[in-house]
C-alpha cells in the first residue's frame, strides 16, 4: 500500500511551535465550517498520524484550542468544537462597563469564582486612592472571572464599609456595578482608568491558567459618584494572551499642541 503523504501545512524550520501551527491550521477549519459547532474533531492518534507528528504534540495542539474557548475535551469520548471564533474579549475604555459586555457572543457561560471577601487595613496608598485616611478598615472582594470554563481576569475591588454597609453579606456574583447601584443605591458617575503590562506573579499565573511568560494588562481604576468622591478602587489581572482594550478617540484638536 502507498504511503499517505504528509499535508504541507506545518513548517518544520519555522521558530513558531508545531503544536502552534496545528492549532492554527485546525482554527482554519473551524472558521471556514469544515468542523462546525457539535462536530467532533479528528482523534489525536488520526492526526499525529496524518500530520507526522508526535501524540503529545497533538495533544498540546488540542489543550490550545480548548483555552482558546474554541473546543471542548470529553473524556473517553474525544474534541468537540464549541463555536466558530474563539472568546477573545474586548475592553471597551472610557465606559464603565462589566465582565459579560466585553463578549461578543451571548452564549457564552459565566462563571465568578470568589477568592477573598473580608476587611483589611488600607495603607497611605490604596487609603489615598478612596479619600480615607491611612489605617482605615476597607472591604476587599478578589474573585476570578470566567467564561466557558476560562479564567480571563482575576480582579482585586476595595470600598468603604461605612458607605457599603451590609456588603460583605451579601452574595458577590456578577456585574459588581449593577449589585452597588441597585442593592445599595450607588451613584456611579465616571471612572479613571489606568493601563499597563506586566509579567504576572505566581499567584497571579496561577489563577489566570498562563504561564508566568504571559504578559498581563493591569487595569487600576478609581469609580467616582456624581459629587466627585470616590467609590471603588478596581486593580485587574487581564490575560494579555486573550484580551484587546479599544479606546474611541475624540477629534483632533489643532490647539491641543505637539507636533503630529
Amino acid at each position: 500500500m502507498q504511503s499517505r503523504a504528509v499535508p504541507q501545512v506545518l513548517d518544520r524550520s519555522s521558530p513558531l511551535p508545531l503544536y502552534h501551527q496545528l492549532a492554527g491550521w485546525l482554527e482554519a477549519r473551524i472558521a471556514d465550517g469544515t468542523y462546525r459547532p457539535g462536530d467532533r474533531l479528528p482523534s489525536e492518534t488520526h492526526l499525529a498520524r496524518q500530520f507526522g507528528l508526535n501524540r503529545n504534540t497533538v495533544r498540546h495542539a488540542l489543550a490550545y484550542l480548548a483555552r482558546q474557548g474554541l473546543v471542548e475535551s470529553r473524556r473517553g469520548v474525544g474534541t468537540f468544537v464549541l463555536r466558530q471564533a474563539s472568546l477573545r474579549p474586548v475592553r471597551h475604555l472610557g465606559h464603565l462597563t462589566s465582565f459579560v459586555d466585553d463578549f461578543a457572543f451571548r452564549d457564552v457561560d459565566f462563571q465568578d469564582r470568589l477568592l477573598a471577601k473580608g476587611l483589611v487595613t488600607a495603607d497611605a496608598d490604596l487609603a489615598g486612592k478612596l479619600g480615607l485616611p491611612p489605617g482605615s478598615s476597607l472591604i476587599r472582594i478578589e474573585r476570578l472571572r470566567l467564561a466557558d470554563g476560562t479564567p480571563f481576569v482575576l480582579e482585586r475591588q476595595y470600598y468603604d464599609p461605612k458607605r457599603f454597609p451590609g456588603l460583605l453579606q451579601v452574595e458577590i456574583k456578577g456585574s459588581m456595578y449593577r449589585l452597588l447601584t441597585e442593592t445599595f443605591g450607588a451613584d456611579l458617575h465616571r471612572s479613571t482608568q489606568t493601563l499597563r503590562a506586566a509579567m504576572p506573579s505566581r499567584r497571579v499565573a496561577e489563577r489566570l491558567g498562563i504561564g508566568r511568560g504571559v504578559p498581563c494588562m493591569v487595569l487600576e481604576s478609581v469609580a467616582y459618584d456624581s459629587q466627585g468622591r470616590p467609590i471603588e478602587y478596581l486593580e485587574a489581572y487581564y490575560r494579555g494572551d486573550r484580551y484587546r482594550f479599544q479606546i474611541e478617540s475624540g477629534e483632533y484638536r489643532r490647539d491641543a499642541g505637539g507636533g503630529r
